[in-house]
C-alpha cells in the first residue's frame, strides 16, 4: 500500500511541476553538451580532470540474451564507445532531483551540463539526450537550498534514486574512485546522497572513513546550490558496459572490512543466494534446489540477514556463487577473479546486467533460463516480479562445470 501511495505522490508531483508556474527563472535556458567544453570556455570557472581516456568496450552476447530479451528493455550492445571518465568542479552550481530518477546539473550561467546530468527515454531504460531532461518541461521550482563549501554528488539517478543496492554499489560508490584519482578528495566538505535512511549507504560511506556529519541527503530539499559542486561522469557512461576499474576499486576499498568480518564469522565458500526474504522473484522449487546444491557443499544465504561487511566477506571468500537475478548479486564485485556465477533467470526477464559485470570481473558466467511462466514479457512490473522454477538437470550440469573452474587466490 505504501508503494502505491508513493507512486501516486510522484505522479501528482510531476504533473504539478509541469503545470504550476513558480520560480520559472530557475529553468535552464540551454545545454552545455559536455563538461570538458564548458571548462574550456573562458570565465566558466569550471575545473575538468580526465581520469581515464575514452575507449571501445566489447562484450560477447549469447543469442538467447538477444532473442529472449524483454521488449521494453534496452538491449545491450556487443560494442560500446565509452567516453572518457572525468571529474568536474563547478562553482555556484545547482543540482535538481525533483523529477524522480533523473538528475539535472545546472551551471552558474543557467545551462544544463549534459554529461553529468541524467534522463531516460520514454518506454525503456536507455539514456536520452540532455535536451530531453524533464527539467526543460518543468514550471514549478523550489528555491534551492544553499550549501557552503564543496559538495561531491553521489547521485546516479534511475534505480539508485529508489534505494536500489545494485545501483548504489555499481553506479554511485565507484564515483569516489574518480574523485580520489583526480586528486580532489581533500577538497570535499560534503557528500550528497539520496537518503540517510538507507542503512547500506551509510554503512559503506562510514567504512570508507567519511564522517557522518559530511553526509547530506535530499530529504530536506531536492534542489540545492553549492558554492562548489563536484561531479563525476556516470560510471557506465551513457551505455550498459561497466568499466573494469569499478570492480577493482570496490575490492580494494572494502578488502580490510571483508577480512575483519570473515575472521568473525565462518561462511561457506560455496554460496547459494536465496530470495526467500524477497517479496517477488522467488524460486518456487527452492527446497529441491537447495537439496541439490547441498550435495556439493553449498550453503544458503538470505542477504538481508547480513550486514554490508558480512556480504563483502561472504562474496570475497566465495569459490562459486548460485542465485536468481537480483540486486544482491552485485556483491560479486567482491569475488576473486575466476569465481563462477550460475545465474538463475526467469524466462520473462532475460537481462544482461550480470552477463556484462562478470565479463569485467573476469568471472565465468553460467546463465540458466527458466521455463516460461505466466507474465507477458511485455509488462515490466509483472515480469520483474514473477517467480521462477529452476530446471534441476540444467543446474546440476552447470554446477559440475563451474566447480572445475580455477579461482584466483
Amino acid at each position: 500500500m505504501q508503494d502505491l501511495i508513493t507512486r501516486a505522490q510522484r505522479r501528482t508531483g510531476r504533473l504539478l511541476r509541469d503545470l504550476v508556474p513558480h520560480h520559472e527563472h530557475l529553468r535552464p535556458i540551454g545545454v552545455h553538451p559536455t563538461a570538458k567544453a564548458l571548462a574550456n570556455q573562458p570565465g566558466s570557472g569550471a575545473h575538468y580532470v580526465e581520469v581515464y581516456p575514452a575507449y571501445t568496450s566489447h562484450l560477447t552476447v549469447p543469442d538467447e540474451f538477444v532473442s529472449l530479451a524483454p521488449a521494453y528493455y534496452d538491449r545491450i550492445a556487443e560494442q560500446e564507445e565509452v567516453a572518457a571518465a572525468f571529474v568536474l568542479l563547478l562553482p555556484n552550481a545547482r543540482i535538481n532531483a525533483d523529477n524522480f530518477g533523473t538528475i539535472a546539473v545546472v551551471a552558474a550561467d543557467n545551462h544544463l551540463v549534459g554529461d553529468v546530468s541524467l534522463q531516460f527515454s520514454a518506454g525503456n531504460f536507455a539514456v536520452a539526450p540532455p535536451a530531453e531532461n524533464p527539467i526543460f518541461r518543468q514550471r514549478y521550482f523550489r528555491s534551492p537550498g544553499q550549501v557552503s563549501g564543496t559538495v561531491c554528488s553521489l547521485l546516479s539517478g534511475g534505480g539508485a534514486a529508489m534505494g536500489n543496492y545494485y545501483h548504489w554499489l555499481l553506479d554511485s560508490l565507484p564515483r569516489l574512485h574518480l574523485v580520489e584519482e583526480a586528486g580532489l578528495w581533500d577538497e570535499v566538505d560534503y557528500f550528497l546522497i539520496y537518503s540517510r535512511e538507507q542503512h547500506f549507504v551509510m554503512e559503506t560511506l562510514l567504512a570508507l572513513g567519511i564522517r557522518s556529519e559530511q553526509i547530506i541527503d535530499l530529504q530536506t530539499t531536492t534542489h540545492l546550490r553549492a558554492q562548489r559542486l563536484l561531479l563525476t561522469s556516470p560510471v557506465r557512461g551513457t551505455g550498459r558496459h561497466a568499466p573494469r576499474w569499478a570492480g577493482e576499486f570496490m575490492k580494494d576499498a572494502f578488502r580490510p572490512l571483508a577480512a575483519a568480518a570473515a575472521r568473525a564469522t565462518r561462511f561457506s565458500p560455496l554460496v547459494y543466494v536465496s530470495r526467500r526474504d524477497a517479496a517477488f522473484r522467488r524460486v518456487r522449487n527452492e527446497a529441491e534446489v537447495e537439496a541439490l546444491l547441498a550435495e556439493y557443499g553449498f550453503e544458503s544465504y538470505a542477504l538481508t540477514e547480513l550486514s554490508f561487511r558480512e556480504k563483502a566477506a561472504l562474496f570475497s571468500g566465495a569459490r562459486a556463487v548460485v542465485g536468481p537475478v537480483g540486486a544482491g548479486l552485485v556483491n560479486i564485485m567482491f569475488c576473486a577473479e575466476g569465481t563462477p556465477l550460475i545465474e538463475l533467470l526467469p524466462r520473462n526477464l532475460v537481462v544482461p546486467d550480470y552477463l556484462d559485470l562478470t565479463a569485467r570481473l573476469g568471472m565465468p558466467h553460467y546463465p540458466i533460463i527458466c521455463a516460461l511462466e505466466s507474465a507477458s514479457a511485455q509488462r515490466a512490473t509483472a515480469d520483474r516480479q514473477d517467480d521462477l522454477t529452476v530446471d534441476l538437470t540444467a543446474l546440476r550440469q552447470a554446477v559440475e562445470i563451474a566447480l572445475r573452474q580455477p579461482v584466483s587466490a
